[in-house]
Formats: C-alpha cells, sequence, structure tokens
C-alpha cells in the first residue's frame, strides 16, 4: 500500500520538471539576447575603430609640412629667403 507521502510526491516531482524546464528555456533565451546584444556592441566598436583610423589620417593631412608650407605662401604670403637675404649672427 501506499503512503499519503508518496500520492503527493509524483505531482511534486512533475512539477519541479515542468519548472525546470521553463528555467532552461529562459536562460537559453537571454542566454541569445545577451549574445546578441555582444555582437551588436562588437560591431560597434569595430565603427568607431575605423572613424579613429579615419581622424589619425585626416590629424596628419592636415598637420603635414607641405600643407603648413602652403599655407604661409597663401595666406601669409611667406617665402623661402634667398641666399642673399639669409644673416648669420655669431656671438
Amino acid at each position: 500500500m501506499r503512503s499519503s507521502g508518496s500520492g503527493l510526491m509524483l505531482p511534486v516531482m512533475w512539477l519541479a520538471v515542468i519548472l525546470s524546464a521553463l528555467s532552461v528555456v529562459y536562460v537559453s533565451h537571454l542566454c541569445r539576447q545577451l549574445y546578441n546584444d555582444l555582437s551588436q556592441l562588437e560591431q560597434e566598436a569595430n565603427a568607431f575603430q575605423v572613424e579613429w583610423g579615419r581622424y589619425l589620417l585626416e590629424q596628419s593631412s592636415w598637420a603635414s609640412l607641405s600643407r603648413i608650407e602652403q599655407l604661409a605662401k597663401t595666406r601669409l604670403e611667406m617665402r623661402v629667403p634667398g641666399a642673399e637675404e639669409i644673416i648669420v649672427i655669431r656671438q
């Protein structure tokens, strides 16, 4: 004969199995969602790296000596002095 405790054991075990299955489904969904977020953040980080590289290239082109020399000639009307215009001062 069954005791009264074993009659309650089967529904409790079924409930535990169902709750465990639902927990697995929830955790799997959460992992997929977090992995998707991680992938998006990695893509964003890669885009920022590309943009940073472009900014570095732009900065180096703005600071190039030929550009500075060209601006000095056009905006400031500067020129390279001739040999006769150079004065050497010695102490």
